[in-house]
């Protein structure tokens, strides 16, 4: 068995030009599927992240919120908030909890006013989550001195000419349907690099926000765990609390909250499949023709050998393990250019432009996988042996007297 392993493992570099034009189609397939499964991961991992720094790990309700559409402003809101964060924080898991209200209102500098979405925040508690807004120019909710102040998606201070210090007046309907105002100062501004949400945004602290409504309500908590993998955990001892304690609450977790994660994750895995099946053809057809060829060059060597009395069995096996030597000869080497090729494009720092609607471009980062290059590597294993089947079912039924006369 081992001289033939030997004898398979020379036919191999037997003809070095066939041998270098099939390696590089299985080669260059391996490291495609690597880098690509390598990008997509990190894509995963950034849209990930940034929706859990947008929502928290999860969210928590009123169940009425999630079933009705709301007729006043925090109709559908969470009463005694306070003793319920207390309450939430006791959970395993929990690193901190943050009370939000979401309103909508008009905010002017006088001359000319614009619609926004506000969201009224708990910095000291944004900060202990890891979630606090990277303000661009001025400083953020927390570091501001200014009695309510407030800071300012990009494009919606550029539509008011807002600079920090400057005072806004902000218009809302109150819990009870009346119209309220109050003046802010500006603190900063920030982007969530979306173009149509920073000319809308505006964050104030949560006190600000209940003296506008009237109201000592919230729309929600946001939970932010000690890792993402405890999810799952925390939301269900979250609903076992609520049932054991008779709560109308509900509690969503980052995935079912963020729609942009869910289309991320369904287009590249598509992608991915699609690849992959198009680089099996393609190797699959390139190591059959390569194996095809060495049979046909080889038909009186294959007589010789069955004329010395060496089965046919074995001719099967003979071709199997060049296809298979082949694949992993291939799948190695394609692991080990795929990692050179992650660690220099990671070292590069290649800025991509913004895509379309957003106003921030994104680095090309490679996550190297060592699931998706073991798996790659038993890939070209398995595609070098299955394209080399027919070319050895062909070679060992060939008749001895016809292949040692072939010419």
């Amino acid at each position: 068995m081992f001289s033939y392993a030997r004898i398979a493992l020379r036919n191999v570099f037997r003809n070095k030009r066939r041998t270098l034009i099939t390696g590089s189609v299985l080669i260059f397939g391996c490291m495609a599927l690597i880098i690509t499964r390598g990008f997509m991961e990190y894509m995963y991992w950034g849209t990930r992240e940034g929706a859990v720094r947008g929502t928290g790990h999860l969210q928590v309700y009123n169940s009425s919120f999630l079933n009705k559409e709301e007729m006043k402003p925090l109709e559908c809101g969470i009463d005694n908030y306070a003793s319920l964060q207390h309450l939430l924080e006791s959970v395993p898991h929990v690193r901190a909890t943050e009370a939000r209200l979401e309103f909508m209102g008009l905010i002017s500098n006088g001359e000319k006013s614009v619609a926004f979405v506000g969201e009224a925040v708990q910095p000291e508690r944004q900060k202990r989550m890891g979630m606090l807004v990277q303000v661009r120019t001025g400083v953020d909710l927390l570091a501001s001195t200014a009695e309510n102040p407030a800071i300012l998606g990009s494009e919606l201070a550029k539509s008011l000419n807002a600079q920090p210090g400057g005072i806004l007046t902000i218009m809302t309907m109150t819990a009870d349907g009346a119209l309220n105002g109050t003046d802010v100062t500006v603190a900063g501004m920030y982007s969530t690099g979306m173009k149509e949400a920073d000319s809308r945004i505006l964050s104030v602290r949560l006190e600000t926000a209940q003296r506008l409504l009237a109201t000592n309500r919230v729309t929600k908590f946001a939970v932010a765990l000690d890792r993402t993998e405890n999810t799952l955990l925390a939301r269900t001892e979250f609903e076992q609390i609520f049932q054991r304690n008779h709560l109308n609450l509900a509690v969503r977790t980052w995935s079912e909250l963020s729609m942009v994660y869910r289309q991320v994750t369904t287009i590249f895995s598509a992608v991915f499949a699609v690849l992959g099946l198009i680089i099996f053809v393609l190797v699959v057809l390139s190591s059959s023709n390569t194996m095809m060829m060495a049979v046909f060059e080889r038909v009186q060597e294959i007589g010789t050998l069955m004329a010395l009395g060496t089965s046919r069995f074995r001719i099967l096996g003979l071709f199997l393990l060049e296809g298979l030597f082949f694949g992993l000869i291939g799948g190695t080497v394609s692991m080990a250019l795929a990692w050179s090729i992650c660690t220099m494009v990671n070292r590069a720092r290649i800025q991509l432009p913004p895509m379309p609607m957003n106003t921030e471009g994104f680095p090309i980062m490679i996550q190297p996988l060592p699931g998706a290059f073991i798996g790659v590597f038993f890939l070209a294993v398995i595609m070098m042996v299955f394209g080399a089947v027919l070319p050895a079912l062909r070679g060992s039924r060939l008749k001895i007297v016809d292949a040692l006369g072939h010419i």
